[in-house]
This record gives C-alpha cells, sequence and structure tokens, in this order.
C-alpha cells in the first residue's frame, strides 16, 4: 500500500511538472482571442534579483509573464551573453567593456542586485539562457540590430540564429527590429519566417503606411511594435489598420516616451487605468513592463486575462 501510495505521488509531482514547463500561449494562432493579453518583463523582474539574470526570468515567470525581453552581446572570443549595458561596471562587480572581455573573464564577475550589492550569480550565456527558460517562455532578443565595428550588418544576428538553430528555439525567439523587409529577409533568410519577427513602427519610419504594407505582405507578422511620443504621431494612426490585419499591438510600457504617457510611471504613480487600462483600451494586447508583478495583478482584476 505504502510502495502504491509513493508511486502515485511521484507520477503527480511529474505530471505537475508537465504542466509547470508547458509553453506559454501560442503568439502564432492558438490563442488569437482578443483579451488574452502577453506580459513581456523588461529584462526579467529584478525586484529580487540581478536584472538579466536567470533568477529575474524565474522571479518573472512567477509573477505571470509569458515573454522575457533580454539583452544579447558579444564577447571578446565571440561568444554571446546576457547583458544590457556595452559595459559591466553598473551590473556587475568589475569594469570594462563586453567587447574587451573574454566570456572566462565575463563569468568571474558577480551581478549586482536592484540594490547595488554583488550576489553570487554570474553572467548568463544565450545558450544558458535558453535552456533555462526550457520553452516555458518566449524570449525576445534584443540589442542583436546593432551594428558593430568591423562586420557586416546583422553580424551579431546571424550568431544568435546560429545557437538558436542548436538549441532548436528558433520558434521561441522575439525579434524587435526597426528594419525594412529587404534588410530583414537578408539577414534571416528564411528563419524569418520561424521566429516571430516583429517590425517597429515609429515616427522616424520612412514611409510607415508602404513599411507595414510590405510586411503585411511578405510576412503577416505576429505582431508591430509601436513607439509614439503622442496620439497625434504618424505611428499611432496606423494602429487600426494594423489592427484590421489580424497582427497584434506590442507595445513597450517602460518608456513613457513610447506610449504617449500611458506607460509604468503613470500606471504605478497614477493609476493603472491610466496607463495600461488605456494601452487595453486601444487594443494594445503585448505589454513590456517593469512591473510584471502588478500588471499581471491589475489584469487578474479584468475580464480580460
Amino acid at each position: 500500500m505504502n510502495i502504491l501510495r509513493i508511486l502515485l505521488i511521484l507520477c503527480c509531482s511529474f505530471v505537475c511538472a508537465l504542466v509547470n514547463a508547458q509553453a506559454p500561449h501560442s503568439l502564432r494562432g492558438d490563442c488569437n482571442e482578443d483579451d488574452h493579453v502577453w506580459i513581456a518583463a523588461h529584462r526579467g523582474d529584478f525586484s529580487f534579483a540581478p536584472e538579466n539574470s536567470i533568477p529575474a526570468m524565474e522571479d518573472a515567470i512567477h509573477f505571470g509573464a509569458e515573454i522575457i525581453e533580454t539583452d544579447v552581446r558579444l564577447t571578446k572570443d565571440a561568444q554571446l551573453v546576457i547583458i544590457h549595458d556595452a559595459t559591466v561596471d553598473r551590473t556587475t562587480n568589475g569594469s570594462g567593456r563586453v567587447c574587451d572581455l573574454t566570456l572566462a573573464e565575463l563569468k568571474q564577475l558577480r551581478l549586482k542586485n536592484n540594490y547595488g550589492n554583488s550576489t553570487h550569480y554570474s553572467i548568463p550565456t544565450l545558450q544558458e539562457f535558453i535552456r533555462a527558460a526550457n520553452g516555458r517562455v518566449y524570449l525576445y532578443l534584443d540589442k542583436v540590430g546593432s551594428d558593430l565595428p568591423g562586420h557586416e550588418r546583422g553580424f551579431l544576428v546571424r550568431k544568435v540564429l546560429q545557437v538558436l538553430r542548436q538549441e532548436n528555439a528558433l520558434h521561441s525567439a522575439i525579434f524587435v527590429l526597426d528594419w525594412t523587409y529587404p534588410t530583414a529577409k537578408a539577414v534571416f533568410g528564411d528563419d524569418l519566417e520561424r521566429v516571430i519577427f516583429c517590425p517597429v513602427i515609429h515616427d522616424q519610419t520612412v514611409n510607415p503606411q508602404a513599411f507595414v504594407d510590405e510586411y503585411m505582405r511578405y510576412l503577416s507578422p505576429v505582431a508591430f511594435q509601436f513607439r509614439f511620443q503622442t496620439t497625434d504621431s504618424v505611428a499611432f494612426q496606423l494602429l487600426p489598420h494594423v489592427l484590421a490585419s489580424g497582427a497584434k499591438a506590442f507595445v513597450a510600457a517602460t518608456w513613457e516616451h513610447h506610449t504617449a504617457n500611458h506607460g509604468d510611471r503613470t500606471s504605478i504613480f497614477s493609476h493603472p487605468d491610466a496607463g495600461w487600462g488605456w494601452l487595453l483600451q486601444h487594443g494594445f494586447r503585448m505589454i513590456e513592463t517593469n512591473h510584471t508583478r502588478d500588471l499581471s495583478r491589475y489584469l487578474q482584476s479584468l475580464p480580460l486575462r
């Protein structure tokens, strides 16, 4: 009887582990209902863990994030690591530029927490980050569109794609870039259809209507990211056109100047209805935030998520 009980407990634990490790709602179509909102945690959730660390990712998942925004940079020995700044000074106990340090040297450093204190965590590699995510969340890989001195355009994207292919993780990677379709296709090749590619629409986009229509014609993006300082901006005026196509609207509430002052700051210091609520009312269903737990709780209070 005791053996049967133990086996039952083990089976239940295994099933629970499978449930907890399952992928998020699919951005590609099996969860297209208008009321689902995808939370993108900016650099993970760094309330209790260092930004861009694996614990910050775990905390964000715990609080309800289905997308983790993170930053990829190249080391001196051409390895891909997860860190936001071009230098290690702010986020670690070391100093110097990431591109001037080898992976072994970077691994000797310790990440700082939100209070500036050193922890026992080290800078993760892209491969470590992908494996820790384990398909439970999408990874929005930022900084990859930056041009690197001495390399052709798209060099960093191609390096990232190599790792994603090796880890069988192309389908769970999100790229958010303001490149034209021909440029994106030239760099990504066939992988442009395999990853989640979100073109960026901002007020500096050249011929924005044509920019959007070209992507709709040749790629049918899952989502477009909008960056607008005011509601009179050209970018914001294209929102109905994008939503009518079936694409999702993505916005970074982390920045007030990307949301016409309806972002995180307004949501926290004024009222969520004036920030995140305003974004939801206008059709945004992918929201990047520095406050994963607060946004998740707000969504739970609404007849949405």
